[in-house]
């Protein structure tokens, strides 16, 4: 099997499997505590798109064109800060909290909107090495974070 196709195999697996969770242990959940704590949890996991700067190591992915690899760092980078400041403002209460987790989700998903597309065009999955796991796990985790956290926001928490 060819790189490309185990890499969209693992990345579709992995998909489902974080949706299944979303789906059946973590929405019900949601929509039982208060909305600050379902949006804190629901959010959580983009805190972890600092893996992104990744992209830019050279032995985790070797000959990745530059031309990809800087603004997906930058873009995941930037998420995981807006995601830790959401976190800290629905934390403490802060009216800002949902304008952060608004902020957060939009530069994320928007991140990842042009992202997916433009590594499916150069065949990233040849460049990976160590960080292999990041677009494989991770970002489908991104994916279903981004979609508990936009029905969060929009008040809808049934799973």
């Amino acid at each position: 099997m060819e790189t490309t196709a185990i890499f969209v195999v693992q990345f579709v697996w992995f998909l489902v499997a974080w949706s299944t969770l979303a789906v059946v242990l973590v929405a019900p959940r949601l929509a039982a505590v208060p909305g600050e704590t379902a949006l804190t949890v629901a959010l959580a996991p983009q805190m972890f798109r600092a893996l992104g700067i990744g992209l830019l190591v050279p032995a985790l992915a070797p000959e990745l064109p530059r031309s990809f690899a800087i603004p997906t760092a930058i873009g995941d980078v930037t998420t995981a800060v807006l995601a830790w400041a959401a976190l800290l403002a629905l934390h403490r209460r802060s009216p800002h909290g949902r304008r952060l987790a608004w902020a957060c989700t939009l530069v994320g998903a928007v991140d990842l909107a042009i992202a997916l597309p433009h590594a499916a065009r150069i065949e990233a999955a040849r460049y990976l090495a160590a960080q292999w796991y990041v677009p494989t796990l991770a970002v489908p985790l991104m994916i279903v974070s981004h979609v508990l956290t936009l029905r969060v926001l929009l008040g809808s928490r049934r799973p």
